[in-house]
């Protein structure tokens, strides 16, 4: 297969494409001498690997089906504690969905039992059989993909679309002016038959015989469709698939072990990325961990991010696998605390609002205070809940992947794992087993995040006391 990479990923990416036989195409100029290989530019890619435009903790592979599904599974199966949403209906991929009328002002479908919302019709009569083609995929459990009428074709260097427009669009990458004459007058007269026509960045160094035979080959594939009268909800032609991969702490820090073995790599290198830390700074990371032993830039990093949040407001991340991001807080940052479970964030927020606490199911009052305690290097957060005098009204145990520090956005980003241990007064309690053994059933998360957790949840129910001793030296403070 052949593959494009980009991204703060790339590197890392690019060894894993050669160490399971694949090729890379159309590196950028910095790769491609990082690795010392030929940019390769003029071979088009059967798919691209790179990072999420809606989220820097995750990875996407978009591109034709067998190339993704391929990807997927070497990608998931080496790096750990990932969860990953495989999405057969990507972009351009033309079906035939069954309408479910409106539902508040959407027009509704239905094909292979994923919902789907039709845009830029007047008409959706519940039962129809009607062609459209993908525009926007659903990456997450709850999302409902977007659609458009008309069938589109994927090709190499273009995808046209039988919207009845009669446009040209063309991708970013194809900047030369002379290149874009030529397309133009290559699309006339297919624009003339009301066709729209999407020119991918392949179509900048493409030889012109391949491109001119693959618009006629779309037209003459749209015209056929056109003919057609499905009766039932199918995929009637396949465009791009996509892959949607989180990534945790772990996994990141996977990934920076790949990367070392090709050029010199910082600790917390993805992660400092993907928070948005200048790369001159990280730069100058990577060059020093060839001379300075990888602990003591551990330490530093730790020490350095952690203490520049100290008496500011952060926001804890909360990532549920398949859901939207929670977003908890504002938490005041109180001290770090070094304690039986290692190096400890100590925070502390004020409750707003009456109401239950969902889990420990016990009444919550404004002006509660919640301390929040968590370990840098530990997979479980601590939560407990007082009244405003300070008496214990019980404790929270979220159990999630270690946390991410992004001290320059003031957040703490962690994935959840589902399962939590809830203690009041002397009654220990762990919940939500079940939503783990969904979750793994529907693939949003990995086998060892499942491990991972019942492991962990067995040592927190038998170290309870020792829980309780670090909240109790911290109320000392």
């Amino acid at each position: 297969m052949l593959y494009r990479v980009r991204g703060p990923y790339a590197t890392a990416l690019a060894k894993m494409v050669l160490d399971a036989g694949h090729e890379l195409v159309d590196l950028s100029k910095k790769l491609a001498e990082r690795i010392s290989m030929p940019q390769r530019t003029e071979v088009l890619p059967q798919a691209t690997i790179k990072e999420s435009d809606e989220d820097p903790d995750a990875i996407i592979i978009v591109g034709y089906k067998d190339a993704v599904e391929t990807m997927l599974i070497e990608i998931v199966t080496r790096v750990p504690f990932t969860n990953y949403r495989f999405e057969e209906l990507g972009p351009y991929t033309t079906i035939a969905a069954k309408l479910k009328g409106f539902e508040k002002g959407q027009c509704m479908a239905e094909v292979m039992g994923s919902r789907i919302v039709i845009q830029d019709v007047s008409t959706c009569n519940e039962g129809e059989v009607t062609i459209v083609h993908i525009v926007k995929p659903a990456l997450k459990q709850d999302d409902k993909a977007v659609a458009l009428p008309g069938a589109a074709i994927l090709k190499d260097t273009l995808v046209l679309l039988d919207d009845g427009e009669g446009r040209i669009y063309f991708s970013e990458h194809i900047r030369d002016y002379d290149r874009k004459a030529t397309l133009t007058t290559i699309s006339n007269q297919y624009t003339r038959q009301g066709f729209s026509i999407r020119w991918r960045s392949t179509a900048r160094s493409a030889p012109l015989e391949k491109i001119i035979h693959e618009i006629d080959e779309a037209a003459n594939e749209v015209k056929k469709l056109r003919g057609t009268r499905p009766a039932e909800p199918t995929i009637l032609y396949q465009g791009e698939a996509i892959a949607y991969i989180k990534l945790s702490r772990p996994s990141k820090e996977y990934l920076d072990d790949i990367r070392r073995s090709i050029i010199p790599t910082t600790p917390y290198h993805h992660q400092l990325r993907t928070c948005g830390v200048c790369e001159e700074a990280i730069d100058l990371l990577d060059t020093l961990s060839i001379y300075i032993d990888s602990k003591i830039i551990v330490k530093a990093i730790e020490n350095q991010t952690v203490r520049s949040m100290i008496n500011k407001n952060v926001i804890l991340e909360h990532n549920r696998p398949g859901e939207k991001v929670v977003e908890i807080g504002p938490m005041t940052v109180l001290d770090l605390m070094e304690t039986e479970f290692g190096t400890m964030i100590l925070g502390k927020r004020r409750m707003q609002k009456n109401g239950v606490y969902d889990g420990l199911d016990i009444e919550r009052k404004s002006g509660d205070l919640v301390y929040t305690f968590i370990p840098l290097n530990n997979w479980f957060i601590v939560h407990q809940y007082t009244d405003g005098k300070g008496g214990e009204k019980g404790i929270y145990i979220n159990i999630n992947t270690p946390p991410e520090i992004c001290y320059n956005k003031s957040v703490i980003k962690y994935i959840d794992l589902f399962v939590d241990v809830v203690v009041v007064g002397n009654s220990i309690k762990v919940i939500d087993i079940n939503e783990l053994d969904k979750a793994y059933q529907k693939g949003l998360i990995d086998v060892d995040s499942v491990y991972m957790v019942e492991e962990l949840t067995k040592k927190i129910v038998n170290s309870i006391d020792v829980i309780r001793k670090v909240l109790g030296s911290a109320s000392l403070r």
